[in-house]
């Protein structure tokens, strides 16, 4: 059980119900193939992290200005780091398996198969295989993973801006500083999965 009590709509006052809902990517799986990238294609599929109401919203619905704050700033990372959806899941999952938070992986496990990553790629970060990915995404899960421990140096640095210009450079740190700093709540309060952990080998996908 999480160490503070979820919010419920009636906990919230009624303007403030829907920072509750689910956000869904209207855009999923919108990306064409590109060359050496680490995804399977256009899934023409919608995802909103769903199920009922998520927790993360919930328990950060104890304070409904921080879960405004949240949303808003979640939404400008997601859309404006400089990455394809593809790229941006790579450095969610990075950050999730780095922090071993059970939450992140388990949501983004699923956000990634909608937006088209293979099961191979999500298991090469799970793993620690960056090898097995295209250039540019290992590029993205050795800097996140360094990012994560706090020891990113001008190799990674360099290696990462080989591949992407600097706003989207800036862009990776915004993203992943904002689901390790997630991770660290989560950890902090305890919070439960949904449904059952997909696995941090994919067991129950």
């Amino acid at each position: 059980m999480a160490r503070i009590d979820y919010a419920d709509p009636e906990d919230l006052p009624a303007e403030k119900r829907h920072l509750l809902d689910s956000m869904a990517n209207e855009d999923a799986g919108g990306d064409d193939d590109e060359p050496g990238s680490d995804d399977g294609g256009d899934s023409g599929a919608a995802h909103d992290l769903r199920s009922d109401r998520l927790n993360v919203y919930r328990l950060l619905g104890r304070n409904p200005a921080i879960l405004a704050g949240f949303r808003e700033y979640l939404g400008t990372v997601w859309t404006a780091a400089g990455l394809t959806p593809h790229e941006r899941e790579l450095v969610i999952l990075a950050t999730a398996r780095a922090t071993d938070s059970r939450y992140e992986w388990h949501q983004h496990v699923r956000v990634a198969l909608d937006e088209g990553l293979r099961v191979e790629t999500i298991l090469a970060v799970a793993r620690g295989e960056p090898d097995r990915l295209s250039p540019e995404g290992a590029a993205l899960v050795d800097y996140v993973t360094a990012f994560v421990a706090g020891a990113v140096d001008d190799d990674a640095h360099d290696r990462l801006a080989t591949h992407f210009d600097e706003p989207t450079v800036l862009g990776v740190g915004a993203l992943a500083g904002n689901y390790l700093g997630l991770a660290h709540v989560f950890d902090a309060l305890d919070v439960d999965l949904e449904t059952e952990f997909v696995g941090w080998d994919l067991a129950n996908l």
